[in-house]
C-alpha cells in the first residue's frame, strides 16, 4: 500500500487576511510579506510573522 502524504491546506493572502484567527499587527504584518499569487501554510504564515518581528524577511 503506498504511503499517503501529509497534505496542508494551502489559503491565500486574501483568505489570511479575512480570516478571525489573525488579529492587530499579524494581519498588518502578513498584507505585508504575503504575495497575492501564492498559497500558504498556517505554519508558513507564523514562520513569516516571526521572521517579520525579527526583521528576518528577506525581498
Amino acid at each position: 500500500m503506498a504511503k499517503e502524504k501529509d497534505i496542508a491546506a494551502g489559503f491565500t493572502k486574501a483568505q489570511f487576511l479575512q480570516s478571525r484567527q489573525w488579529q492587530g499587527i499579524d494581519k498588518d504584518i502578513l498584507s505585508v510579506v504575503l504575495e497575492p499569487s501564492k498559497t500558504y501554510t498556517i505554519a508558513e504564515a507564523k514562520r513569516l510573522i516571526d521572521q517579520f518581528k525579527q526583521g528576518q524577511v528577506k525581498g
